[in-house]
């Protein structure tokens, strides 16, 4: 499968943590889709993916993937509050809790009329995404895929630390990184050769054995497990990300040829996944 097109915001802004009015007045000026009440994770996830795929040619049959691991989570706070003050909560502060419209919303500003589908899973959400949608590409389920990673800034909770996983307790930031792929080799970033998943530390140092690359990027759980890998440390790339897709695209914007991407959760169970260029 090759990699042909990616997008994200943080690419643009270093402080992402925008107003929402900032984030509507962009895509106000790419599209006239109408998401005036939405939520800025709607807003995040719909800027992002018609950013990645503008004045791009993709079929009537493209998937979409979007991955997220806190989805609408401000609205789910603000509609709490209201419902703690015996508040009667509004029609479109109900719609904006439903994370799983944003897919739709997606498909609907491409005018796509492929599946369309929202990913959670402790961790590696967007991996289980990729891994998903290469899938469906590898038996013809779709003919080309867009996978999107999309969460706001925890900023407006309290003590977010305490509920997320957040090892190196990162500064929070709001996140639309997309990556689309297809079988078609001509005109790609870059190849993904090989996607493996690994249930423990010794199958993955198994995997590392066999693979060659030039550099190596991991997510804060196997950075924690750096000792334990048999992976040379030279070849790691030092990244303040902690998202695994907005990492990828930034490794295909680096000089080397081949890389890797190492993902892990709290229980040493993840995938390794190896690009060329």
């Amino acid at each position: 499968m090759y990699i042909h097109h990616t997008y994200s915001i943080s690419n643009e802004k270093q402080n992402t943590n925008e107003n929402i009015k900032v984030y509507k007045s962009l895509l106000k000026e790419i599209s006239k889709i109408n998401l005036r009440r939405s939520s800025k994770f709607n807003i995040l996830a719909v800027l992002g993916a018609l950013k990645c795929m503008k004045e791009k040619t993709y079929s009537d049959n493209m998937g979409i993937y979007l991955a997220s691991e806190y989805g609408s989570i401000t609205s789910v706070k603000n509609v709490l509050e209201q419902v703690s003050q015996d508040s009667i909560v509004m029609p479109f502060d109900f719609l904006n809790i439903n994370s799983n419209n944003v897919s739709f919303y997606v498909s609907q500003a491409l005018e796509s009329k492929g599946k369309n589908m929202v990913l959670t899973s402790h961790d590696l959400s967007f991996e289980k995404a990729l891994e998903l949608a290469l899938f469906d590409l590898e038996i013809d389920e779709v003919k080309d895929a867009l996978i999107g990673n999309v969460d706001e800034s925890l900023d407006e909770i309290n003590n977010f630390n305490k509920y997320i996983s957040n090892v190196e307790k990162k500064p929070s930031k709001d996140l639309s990184a997309w990556i689309y792929i297809n079988k078609q080799k001509d005109d790609s970033l870059a190849k993904i050769e090989t996607f493996s998943a690994f249930t423990n530390i010794n199958e993955l140092n198994e995997l590392l054995k066999n693979t060659s690359f030039e550099l190596a990027i991991l997510n804060q759980y196997a950075t924690k497990q750096i000792n334990d890998l048999q992976i040379n440390k030279d070849l790691v790339f030092s990244h303040d990300n902690v998202h695994g897709s907005v990492n990828i695209i930034s490794m295909l914007n680096s000089d080397k040829k081949s890389f890797i991407y190492l993902a892990m959760d709290i229980n040493n169970k993840g995938y390794l996944v190896k690009f060329t260029k």
